[in-house]
């Protein structure tokens, strides 16, 4: 099994190192620099770890399965590319098919905390009426581009017209990961309401609290509810993921600490290696496949 990885930040350098420790076969993490090196390599998979964009990656990935690698990316859009761009998705799709290899976006979330986990404790239910997930998240660690592009470090009047404009998406994947739930139960979304309000600390945003809420039926059915904060402990939050789901019988999970974001996405890529080899062709998202696992490769 031989890796190649495209983005040489946190992610891209975290998954590089769990696959060594496995014995995997690893080129990179190359930066932008080496995007030709990675992307051409023809290896058995190739990882996209450079933006939460579907659009930006959309040749890179191209290139990549014209060279016969089954690609691996972080981009949060990529985790359902229908919920964004139908078209484009199609035709990737029909790309990855010809090649005989397979695109999947995973990470934590989108990828594990608000579509898989969510499908694995809906085994345990006879039907679903309705669900809701929420994650309060210590953000301290991101770099300061990311918390920028969050919303962190903003006036109140700076962070309403950030939002409105689309500078400060808060987290990105929450259409995603409820369209994945969503298909996976045969159920029809009608829209995705959505809001996003700062959280103040000395006259600017050192965290947001993020809500989407998918409508089926003219009601609420999956709610996601989702804190950021650089200083959660400070603002009074205990930093937790949870699992509502009002069904027969119901279910409620919850992860006390919540899941490490950075590690526990690395985590879901690295253990997300073999099963993407063994998918079928085409693009397929995490309801597709069986759970993520540590397996050496």
């Amino acid at each position: 099994m031989r890796v190649a990885i495209y983005g040489a930040g946190q992610a891209g350098t975290a998954v590089a190192g769990l696959l060594a420790r496995r014995g995997v076969a690893v080129d990179g993490p190359f930066g932008r620099d080496g995007r030709r090196a990675a992307l051409e390599s023809g290896a058995d998979v190739v990882l996209i770890a450079t933006t939460s964009f579907l659009a930006e990656i959309a040749d890179d990935l191209r290139t990549a399965v014209a060279a016969g690698s089954n690609v691996l990316t972080t981009a949060e859009e990529a985790a359902d590319p229908w919920a964004t761009d139908p078209a484009l998705a199609d035709a990737l799709d029909r790309e990855a098919r010809a090649a005989g290899v397979t695109i999947l976006g995973a990470g934590l979330n989108p990828g594990f905390a608000f579509d898989a986990l969510v499908l694995t404790a809906m085994g345990a239910c006879v039907d679903v009426r309705a669900l809701r997930v929420e994650r309060v998240v210590d953000l301290s660690r991101f770099s300061a581009a990311i918390l920028r592009r969050l919303g962190i470090g903003f006036a109140p009047d700076a962070f309403a017209a950030g939002v409105a404009r689309g500078a400060i998406t808060g987290h990105i994947g929450f259409p995603q990961s409820m369209r994945v739930v969503a298909r996976a139960l045969g159920v029809e979304i009608e829209r995705i309401d959505r809001t996003i309000e700062p959280l103040l600390a000395g006259g600017r945003s050192a965290g947001f609290a993020q809500r989407y809420v998918a409508v089926v039926a003219g009601a609420p059915w999956f709610t996601a509810d989702f804190t950021g904060h650089v200083d959660p402990a400070g603002a009074g939050l205990v930093t937790r993921d949870a699992v509502e789901i009002d069904a027969t019988p119901p279910v409620r999970l919850e992860i006390a600490g919540g899941l490490p974001s950075q590690a526990g996405s690395a985590a879901v890529l690295a253990n997300s290696v073999a099963r993407l080899v063994a998918a079928r062709p085409g693009w397929v998202t995490v309801a597709e496949l069986p759970p993520a696992t540590p397996t050496v490769c």
